[in-house]
């Protein structure tokens, strides 16, 4: 127990583990708990008010609105939850020291991240938590790999206090995974999305454990002026618990403490971590290791890969890539491996470890839906080279921008949309790929930079490609628009003429056929200029219904009153309507003639018959040319909409509704024809779907109720996101897989 800032030691045992304290150092354990307690808000305060500014500058930059507004609502949050956080966050720090006193190393709560996770823990890739839990294990590996040598000296310090107790592994409640463990569980309430925690999670590496070294020169000062300085052995590095485990070729030295500049260390193993843990849970239990085995040299497997890689075109040839077991025996038989005395050779744990993963990424990529065969049995051939870059450099499978990894996933994506028809040869994307994969066989030895250049060049003849593309494809976009706005404005003229002429009854054929063949066009060019909301179309629908009005009866004197003062208005604002849409000039002379004989006959208080001043054959012409125009709308309108749904719809119809602007499809004709189409555009209007190919080029079009067809018959098929990068999606398919294996083991064995 404490009191006050002291810790209360009872004696000089306490706690389970038995542990005990030397005699007459508890003064200086309390002042170096002291220092601590003057360290933890220095170094919050420093984190709350730099956070503030990082939060601000990423909420400047975000892409959208959602995301803005989420960096904003954090900055609020942090600011109502920042005493909260650092009381717990304190509390948290300091019972571990001093529980650690009291009870000993073993006592610190063993919630610190580490790189391995159980399987029930890693659960699929995409949760939230197993990136929260990367964070924290790369920032906690970066202090051990930055402080190693302050940490040893800690743990030699701690154990003469007590007695040569053993410290362990994450047993110093002064290390980074204790402050790591503490943070986390302060933060454990804190209702923001996973981007904001992440960069909480990177400004605590900055200011907090990016910041112990002060504080550990202070401890050891006080414990050297207590007389405490047990003798360091320069073997500290090599031996060292709190070295970054999995250090690898690219950018770091044999002793594996160098990193390339804005590398993160301690992510650079982290999944790899967790694949060998769930391989070695999947492995049969009876597996033992052999003392007179002798280990094959990295080296070694390397020069030997090279071998095999430059002979992998036979293998690669029918589209299938060695599977682990293939792989290993035929390192093995290789000259380069060599043969031990003993004549007994394997490939080291974590190189086999390697292999399985390599070979398992390969098999997700040869059954990925998104690649046709021919670019499968493509990036097939990378398996040995891809095994190379994985023995050399461990991030490869956590670095998202791994050069190696971004040239694969680069070539994965640009391949979703490409069939055979598509052609190999040329200029095409074939051609490319095929070019790109050849010089990684041939040239490829350890030098990663390859993958860069080869990255540089495929990146440059994608932009040239999608730039046509884009151009052809919004043109395809924008005929499918504007023919589907000048169905609509058809519709709607229609729906407006009839409206007006069922107001009124039986109506004048030179008045329907006026309204049909020439007011129609009037109204249908104002709708597409203008629109239904513009003056110009509340005047000119008025305009036909004044023109409708003026050929009724009018028994009363005044209405032909009215009619004889609005006459001159209406034959102006018609003759201008029609003039406007270049009409027919002869078929306008006869129809302002047949008006002339209908408005003498209202202004007389009659109605003149069918046949006066008109030839009754050339209205009947008129009046089947009209008949035609609206056989016209009506036929575009219904190819338009979807017709009425005689079915409850199904998931087929929720699939085809959702379908989001980006998705490709792979069609397949009736006589076998695949073509690959991207859903390009939707109607807002009738919800109809414009497909085009990787070029741009219009593929199809089709109702949302057409699309919901293809789709429960097949000829339509789903390809996956080409907004998840095939590596990524080949990581959480792999590591599903492995949890599945795990969990079903005789020492994982699924709960009942």
């Amino acid at each position: 127990m404490k009191a006050g800032n002291i810790i209360s030691f009872g004696g000089k045992r306490s706690g389970d583990q038995g542990v005990t304290l030397r005699e007459g150092y508890n003064g200086t354990i309390n002042a170096c708990r002291q220092l601590l307690v003057k360290f933890l808000p220095q170094r919050m305060d420093a984190l709350f008010e730099r956070l503030d500014d990082v939060l601000y500058t990423h909420a400047d930059k975000a892409g959208n609105d959602k995301s803005q507004a989420a960096y904003f609502e954090a900055m609020r949050i942090l600011r109502r939850e920042r005493e909260q956080i650092q009381s717990a966050f304190n509390k948290g720090v300091l019972g571990r020291f001093d529980r650690f006193w009291t009870h000993g190393p073993g006592s610190v709560p063993n919630d610190a991240p580490d790189a391995s996770f159980t399987s029930d823990e890693l659960g699929l890739v995409e949760s939230d938590d197993l990136e929260e839990g990367l964070a924290i294990t790369g920032m906690v590996s970066k202090g051990n790999n930055s402080f190693y040598r302050d940490l040893y000296a800690l743990d030699e310090l701690f154990s003469y206090l007590l007695n040569g107790t053993t410290i362990g592994e994450a047993g110093n409640p002064l290390a980074p995974a204790s402050f790591g463990a503490a943070f986390k569980q302060s933060m454990a309430t804190l209702e923001v999305t996973l981007a904001v925690k992440l960069v909480i999670y990177k400004q605590f590496e900055k200011e907090v454990i990016g910041q112990l070294a002060p504080l550990y020169d202070q401890i050891n000062a006080v414990l050297a002026k207590a007389g405490i300085q047990p003798e360091i052995k320069p073997t500290v590095r090599r031996n060292s618990p709190y070295r970054a485990s999995g250090s690898s070729g690219y950018g770091a030295t044999a002793e594996g403490a160098a990193y390339a500049p804005g590398e993160d260390p301690g992510l650079q193993a982290e999944v790899f971590a967790t694949l060998q843990q769930l391989l070695m849970q999947r492995r049969p239990a009876t597996q033992s290791v052999s003392t007179s085995v002798q280990y094959v040299d990295s080296m070694n497997l390397l020069s030997a890969l090279s071998v095999l890689q430059h002979q992998g075109d036979q293998v690669a040839a029918a589209g299938q890539a060695l599977d682990a077991g293939a792989m290993r025996n035929a390192l093995l038989s290789m000259p380069q491996i060599g043969q031990a005395a003993s004549g007994k050779v394997a490939i080291g744990r974590s190189d086999d470890d390697t292999i399985d993963v390599i070979s398992m990424l390969f098999e997700f990529i040869l059954e990925d839906p998104g690649l046709s065969d021919a670019m499968r049995a493509l990036l097939a051939r990378l398996q040995i080279p891809m095994l190379k870059v994985a023995i050399l450099d461990k991030s490869f499978f956590s670095r998202k921008d791994h050069p190696a990894r971004r040239l694969l996933n680069a070539m994965a994506q640009a391949a979703i949309g490409w069939t055979e028809e598509s052609g190999r040869s040329g200029d095409g994307l074939y051609a490319h790929i095929e070019s790109a994969v050849g010089r990684i066989l041939t040239k490829f030895d350890d030098d990663l930079t390859l993958f860069d250049e080869l990255y540089e060049q495929f990146a440059a003849f994608l932009e040239r490609e999608q730039r046509g593309a884009h151009v052809a494809e919004e043109r395809a976009a924008q005929v499918t628009q504007g023919k589907e706005a000048l169905v609509e404005a058809k519709r709607h003229v229609a729906d407006e003429i009839g409206h007006c002429l069922s107001n009124y009854g039986a109506v004048p054929d030179v008045v329907q056929n006026l309204v049909r063949d020439g007011w129609n066009d009037v109204l249908l060019l104002i709708y597409l200029r203008k629109g239904r909301e513009s003056e110009e179309w509340t005047d000119a629908v008025n305009l036909m219904d004044h023109l409708v009005w003026s050929v009724m009866p009018k028994p009363s004197h005044s209405e032909r009153q009215e009619l004889l003062r609005y006459i001159p208005e209406l034959l102006k604002a018609l003759r201008a309507g029609l003039a406007g849409i270049s009409y027919n000039q002869h078929k306008m002379t006869r129809a302002f003639k047949g008006l002339q004989a209908r408005h003498l006959a209202c202004l007389r208080g009659g109605r003149a018959l069918e046949s006066a001043d008109t030839d009754q054959a050339d209205e009947d012409n008129q009046a089947d040319g009209a008949g035609d125009v609206m056989e016209e709308i009506v036929l575009e309108s219904v190819d338009a909409r979807s017709a009425p749904i005689e079915s409850e719809p199904d998931q087929f119809d929720a699939q085809a509704r959702e379908l989001e602007v980006g998705t490709w499809l792979e069609l397949t004709e009736e006589d076998g024809t695949v073509v690959r189409a991207k859903l390009s555009w939707r109607s807002n209007i009738s919800g109809s779907c414009l497909f085009v190919n990787r070029k741009g080029m219009k593929v199809a079009e089709v109702t949302q109720q057409g699309l919901g067809v293809w789709l429960r018959s097949g000829k339509a098929e789903v390809l996956p996101a080409v907004s998840v990068p095939l590596m990524d999606r080949a990581l959480n398919s792999m590591l599903a897989t492995l949890n599945r294996s795990a969990s079903t083991t005789p020492g994982g064995k699924k709960e009942e």
